[in-house]
């Protein structure tokens, strides 16, 4: 134990528990665990899009919610705190031993792996030939002192008049 009362594991001891926790989840849980799981297959070496160590949907778990997180929550938080450390050999070896605990999910996985990059994001799938940048325009580099650039898809028109007043409502 270290002196600020937490322990360290090493990267084999902290694959171990994955695993041990995978063969304890409902199946419920271990669909809830594709994405994490995916996400941590398909990364490159420090690629990965983390926000407080969190992928993005999980930064959304438990949102202003005044309960603590579930167990689930929690060892899913610590296996992406921890996987972003773990070694490229340690991607085949997880999958392998999840694969000999439940081999309808490792098909499920390899299922997901192949199909990266060819999915629909949220459900909405970008029609053949559609651009969202003008074709015409160079690439600008991300640290251009100009204006950002913003595209808004799917929103509701808004008619603002020339000359808007603001009135405070009085009581």
């Amino acid at each position: 134990m270290s002196s600020n009362g937490g322990y360290n594991l090493t990267a084999d001891g902290e694959l171990r528990y994955v695993v041990q926790w995978f063969g304890e989840w409902s199946d419920f849980q271990r669909e809830d665990f594709v994405p994490y799981l995916v996400s941590y297959l398909t990364q490159q070496a420090g690629g990965a899009v983390y926000v407080n160590g969190l992928i993005s949907a999980m930064a959304q778990i438990n949102p202003g919610q005044d309960k603590p997180m579930s167990l689930f929550q929690c060892r899913v938080k610590l296996f992406n705190e921890w996987c972003i450390k773990w070694p490229e050999e340690f991607k085949p070896k997880l999958l392998e031993r999840l694969e000999q605990i439940d081999s309808t999910f490792g098909t499920r996985i390899r299922t997901e792996l192949d199909s990266v990059g060819t999915k629909p994001v949220n459900g909405c799938a970008e029609e053949n030939g559609t651009l969202l940048t003008n074709a015409d325009a160079p690439l600008r580099d991300l640290e251009d002192d100009s204006d950002p650039v913003a595209l808004i898809v799917n929103a509701e028109p808004v008619i603002v008049a020339p000359n808007a007043i603001l009135v405070a409502d009085e009581d």
